[in-house]
């Protein structure tokens, strides 16, 4: 009888086992072990990363076994940025547009040795729809890729006359709504350019549609809710994907949270909305990826020379370079012009240059993707 039982313990065990580990292996094989992931890009010269050029076939790291993809490059240009203004046009705003187009100048000074696009739209989304305000010269976008003396005299004048838009006759401002507007419509894919820096600058003296979605303390009109194209995390999870070889930074001159002469000034609504989109969330931050925190200015002020400047000196700083895949450092070189030792640090796909470079240098980033082996699992 114990014999029977000790027969049948071991054939329950023998059949038991293959399962276990059957369940094993999946759980395992499921796992991200050595799980650097290799985004799908075309590497044929009509792929859709800007400058990339293909190396050699792919190879084995002869220090370990992972698999380490061909030789790749990226070759661009510093300097290069994306700055589109998105401007309350509401009828309090007259003053203060004003006043931003006669101290504008300082701003584009600062800039000016920097490879520019410059684009304005309104915070009036029923009219606008996400199109950028046209300038003098019947563009969507000033620029002046030569550095030109002239041609940047011109844009300040061209900018001053467009900013000074007629007023519009909505209240209900959606700077965010816009911005997301502008990321689908296919008319301003030309003002993107990859490894570039997008830089927005919201100047509203309300908040997303007009409150922010709250109640106002001094009427009983209900709020208008925000929807999910008014949300910050909204425009950041688009652009991420529009532009996933870019950085964006989102920059406010508002009515600041917590400025409470600036909310009564106003007439009593801070622009909450448009500060967490200048300063957004750890969270946020983690999950899309290339975003740098931005500044947060003060609409009430009568020297906006002193809002503007600070945000132009944050804008000429070298940006990080977004690879198309995981790498690690010792598979990236950095060239920037004929200098080849380059100091540089690595984050997540980010390569981010330490030294300090020139504006308008050339960057040359060749890495090799790892590629994940349990990819096709």
């Amino acid at each position: 009888m114990v014999i029977f039982n000790n027969c049948k313990k071991y054939f329950i065990l023998f059949l038991l086992l293959p399962s276990c580990l059957y369940l094993v292996f999946m759980f395992v094989g499921c796992q991200g072990i050595d799980f650097y992931s290799l985004d799908s890009f075309d590497c044929s010269g009509e792929g859709n990363v800007e400058g990339l050029s293909c190396g050699e076939s792919v190879t084995i790291d002869s220090h370990s076994d992972k698999k380490v993809g061909p030789l790749h490059t990226i070759r661009t240009r510093l300097g290069q940025m994306n700055i589109l203004f998105v401007v309350d046009n509401s009828g309090s705003m007259e003053e203060e547009l004003a006043s931003i187009a006669n101290q504008f100048d300082p701003f584009l000074e600062t800039i000016r040795k920097v490879d520019y696009r410059i684009a304005i739209t309104t915070t009036d989304w029923i009219n606008n729809q996400g199109w950028f305000l046209k300038f003098p010269n019947n563009r969507s976008f000033l620029d002046n890729p030569n550095r030109d003396h002239l041609i940047h005299s011109q844009n300040v004048r061209y900018f001053q006359q467009t900013i000074q838009r007629p007023a519009g006759d909505i209240n209900d401002e959606r700077g965010i709504y816009v911005l997301n507007q502008v990321l689908e419509n296919s008319e301003s894919d030309d003002f993107f350019r990859p490894h570039s820096l997008f830089v927005v600058i919201i100047v509203s003296d309300e908040d997303e549609r007009s409150t922010g979605g709250r109640q106002w303390s001094h009427t009983t009109d209900p709020p208008l809710l925000l929807e999910e194209d008014d949300l910050p995390e909204t425009f950041f999870r688009k652009v991420s994907a529009k532009n996933r070889y870019s950085t964006v930074t989102v920059h406010s001159i508002i009515v600041p949270p917590g400025d409470t002469s600036c909310v009564k000034q106003a007439g009593g609504v801070d622009g909450t909305i448009y500060a967490q989109a200048s300063s957004p969330s750890s969270e946020i931050l983690s999950k899309y990826g290339n975003i740098r925190r931005g500044r947060v200015g003060s609409i009430c002020s009568s020297n906006y020379s002193s809002q503007l400047g600070p945000i132009a000196d944050t804008l000429i700083d070298v940006p990080p370079f977004t690879l198309p895949c995981f790498s690690l450092k010792d598979y990236i070189s950095v060239k920037v012009g004929n200098q080849d030792k380059i100091n540089f640090r690595v984050r997540g796909r980010k390569v981010l240059i330490e030294d300090r470079v020139s504006f308008d240098a050339k960057v040359a980033v060749s890495f090799r993707c790892l590629k994940n082996k349990n990819r096709d699992r």
